[in-house]
C-alpha cells in the first residue's frame, strides 16, 4: 500500500495473455484504474461465458479508488466495467464513443445510479486526486483511441493503450507522435507499451490499404457482398458502407453486438449511414443479389454468430448464393483458427467465394517491431513495463528494448498481480497482491473453478459412468444388482459386455465391503469410484468420470 510518495503499477490483467486488461496505480494512498476488460473463454475452459481480472484488491480498497481511466472500446478493455461498478460506483473517464460502448452496457446490465460519466478529449489536462493526465490519440482498430501521460510524484507514466501507427489514417487523424516525443523530452519514467505485435518485424499496414480492397471488391462482386469484421471496428464498418453507398447497394447489419455498436456509433457522430441505405433483414428478397452488402457478426467463427450458423445451413433468414463474396475481414485472436478455418471451409462448401488474408482485406490494430522500437525512441523512458500480449511477446519486447540500449533490470514483466514500485526515481519489483482469473457461468461469477472446468473437460473428452447401488440403511449388503447408467462413455444398448462387468465390479466391491463389517455408505462410495476407474481405465483404456449413488433403503 503506497501511503508514501512511493508509485506503485500493479498490473491485475492483460500480462501473459491476450485479454482482461487491467491496471492500477497507487500513490498517496489512492488508486487509479486504467481499463478494465474481459477476456474470452477458449477449449480449456467449456461452459464459461467471459472471463474477469480477479478484483479482489480492488474490492478491498474501494474507499481508496479515485476513478477510472479508459483507454478505448473494445470489451478486453470495458467489458468487466459492469461488473466492477455494480458493486461500487465510480467516476470513469473516457472519449466519446468509448463512453457511449460502456453505456449501452449499461443498458444491459441494468446499471442505471451511481456512477459518473466524464467524456474526455485529446490534450485535456486531467485531475483524479493526486493524479495528472493527459489522453494522447493514438491510432488503433476503433475510434476514439487514446494513450495517456500520467503525471504522478516519482515522475511521468507513458501508457499507450492498444496502438499503431498509421501514416495515411482513413480518418485524417495519426497517432501524435509530437506528444509523446514532447514528453519524451521532459522525462518519462516508465513506458506501458502494448506488445501484442512485437515479435512480428517491420510495421502494420495502413487501413486505407483494406478501404481500397473493400471498394475494389464490393465493385466486382456479381451478387453479394457477405463481410464479417470485429463488431468493435466502426471504421471498417463505415469503409464497407461507403463504397456500397457509391456501387447502389443496400446494407443489412446482423448480429447483436454490431447491430449495437453501429447504433452507438451513429448516434454519436462515429458511423455514418444514409437514410435509405441500411435495410431490414426481411426486405433481402426484394433486392436483387448484386445490390445488397450484409454485414455480420462472426469473424472468429463463434458458433453461435450469424456467419457461423450461415456457414452450417442453419441460419434462419440467409442461405449461401452460388455468387456470394465472402470476405474475413479480421484476424485470428489466438486459440480460435479451428474455428475460423471450419466456417470458412462450410462457406466454400456452399458455393461461396471466401476472401481473407492480412494485408488484404485485414490490417492488424497493433503495433509491430520497428513502430514499438521508434515509440521506445520517442519517449525515451528508464524503464519499461509491457504489457497486452502472451509472454512471448512480453519477451521480445524487453529483447527489442535492451537492442536500443535499455538494461534489462529496468524492463519489468510482471504476472497478473504482480508490482512495480517506483520511488526516487528507480523502479523495483513489489509485494505482489491477490491477481489471477475469474470466471463467469451464465449468472454465476466465480462460482466455477479449476476443479469444476477439470470436470467438465473430463466429461467432454471421456464422458460420465453412474453406478447405482441400492443398500441397507445400516450396512453396505447390496437389497438390488447394482445399476450402470451411461453418458458419453459408451452407448449402454451396443455395449452390454461392458456394462455387465462394470456392474460386476461394482457389486464385488459392495460384497466385499459387507463381508469386512463396514456398514458406512461413505466408504462404499470411494470403494466404487476408485475400484470402477481402475477397472475401466485397465479393460478399455478409457478414463470416464464416476459418478456413483449410494441409496440406503429400509428393508
Amino acid at each position: 500500500m503506497a501511503r508514501d510518495d512511493t508509485l506503485r503499477i500493479i498490473s491485475l490483467g492483460g500480462i501473459g495473455h491476450i485479454g482482461k486488461n487491467m491496471t492500477a496505480f497507487e500513490q498517496n494512498d489512492e488508486i487509479l484504474i486504467l481499463d478494465c476488460g474481459i477476456m474470452f473463454p477458449d477449449e480449456e475452459e467449456p461452459g464459461i461465458d467471459v472471463i474477469l481480472p480477479d478484483m479482489t484488491y480492488i474490492y478491498e480498497n474501494y474507499e481508496r479508488v479515485v476513478g477510472v481511466i479508459l483507454t478505448h472500446g473494445h470489451e478486453d478493455h470495458i467489458g468487466a466495467l459492469p461488473y466492477l461498478l455494480e458493486r461500487m460506483p465510480l467516476k470513469v473517464y473516457g472519449t466519446r464513443l468509448t463512453l457511449g460502448l460502456v453505456q449501452a452496457k449499461f443498458d444491459e446490465f441494468e446499471i442505471e445510479e451511481g456512477c459518473e460519466f466524464h467524456e474526455i478529449e485529446q490534450h485535456d489536462k486531467i485531475k483524479i486526486g493526486s493524479f495528472e493526465l493527459e489522453p494522447i490519440r493514438v491510432n488503433h482498430s476503433i475510434p476514439d483511441a487514446v494513450g495517456y501521460a500520467i503525471r504522478t510524484k516519482q515522475g511521468i507514466i507513458i501508457h499507450s493503450g492498444d496502438y499503431k501507427i498509421d501514416q495515411t489514417p482513413t480518418d485524417g487523424l495519426p497517432t501524435d507522435f509530437h506528444a509523446f516525443a514532447r514528453y519524451g523530452a521532459e522525462g518519462v519514467l516508465a513506458l506501458m507499451l502494448d506488445t501484442t505485435n512485437c515479435n512480428e518485424e517491420g510495421y502494420s499496414g495502413s487501413e486505407r490499404v483494406v478501404e481500397e480492397a473493400l471498394r475494389e471488391i464490393i465493385e466486382e462482386a456479381p451478387g453479394r457482398v457477405i463481410m464479417t469484421t470485429f463488431a468493435s471496428n466502426i471504421g471498417r464498418m463505415q469503409h464497407a458502407i461507403d463504397a456500397s453507398v457509391d456501387m447502389g447497394r443496400k446494407v443489412v447489419i446482423i448480429g447483436r453486438s454490431m447491430e449495437q455498436n453501429a447504433r452507438v456509433a451513429q448516434e454519436l457522430e462515429r458511423l455514418e449511414i444514409p437514410e435509405g441505405v441500411r435495410v431490414d433483414i426481411s426486405q433481402l428478397g426484394e433486392i436483387p443479389d448484386r445490390r445488397v452488402t450484409i454485414l455480420v457478426t462472426g469473424s472468429q467463427g463463434e458458433p453461435l454468430s450469424a456467419l457461423s450458423r450461415i456457414a452450417r445451413g442453419t441460419h434462419r433468414d440467409i442461405t449461401v448464393h452460388k455468387e456470394d463474396t465472402v470476405v474475413m475481414s479480421s484476424s485470428a485472436i489466438p486459440g480460435n483458427e479451428a474455428l475460423i478455418w471450419k466456417t470458412i471451409n462450410g462457406l466454400a462448401r456452399q458455393g461461396a467465394h471466401v476472401l481473407y488474408g492480412e494485408g488484404y482485406v485485414h490490417v492488424t490494430g497493433h503495433a509491430k517491431a520497428e513502430e514499438v522500437k521508434l515509440m521506445i525512441n520517442l519517449t525515451r523512458p528508464k524503464h519499461a513495463v509491457p504489457f497486452h500480449g502472451e509472454y512471448r511477446h512480453l519477451l521480445a519486447f524487453k529483447d527489442l528494448a535492451m537492442d536500443l540500449g535499455m538494461r534489462e533490470q529496468d524492463v519489468f514483466i510482471l504476472e497478473p498481480g504482480g508490482v512495480v514500485e517506483f520511488r526516487n526515481g528507480r523502479g523495483r519489483c513489489g509485494e505482489s497482491v491477490q491477481g489471477g482469473s475469474v470466471n463467469v457461468d451464465g449468472l454465476g461469477v466465480g462460482d466455477v473453478g479449476d476443479v469444476v472446468l477439470e470436470d467438465r473437460r473430463l466429461l467432454a473428452q471421456e464422458g460420465i459412468v453412474l453406478p447405482v447401488l441400492a443398500i441397507r440403511k445400516d450396512s453396505c449388503e447390496l437389497v438390488a444388482e447394482p445399476e450402470i447408467y451411461s453418458r458419453g462413455f459408451v452407448y449402454v444398448q451396443e455395449s452390454e459386455a461392458i456394462i455387465e462387468a462394470i456392474r460386476n465390479e461394482a457389486k464385488q466391491t459392495a460384497e466385499d465391503l459387507s463381508r469386512r463389517g463396514v456398514n458406512d455408505p461413505e466408504k462404499l462410495y470411494e470403494q466404487v469410484r476408485s475400484r470402477l476407474g481402475g477397472f475401466i481405465e485397465r479393460t478399455t483404456g478409457r478414463r470416464p468420470l464416476i459418478l456413483p449413488s449410494i441409496v440406503a433403503v429400509e428393508r
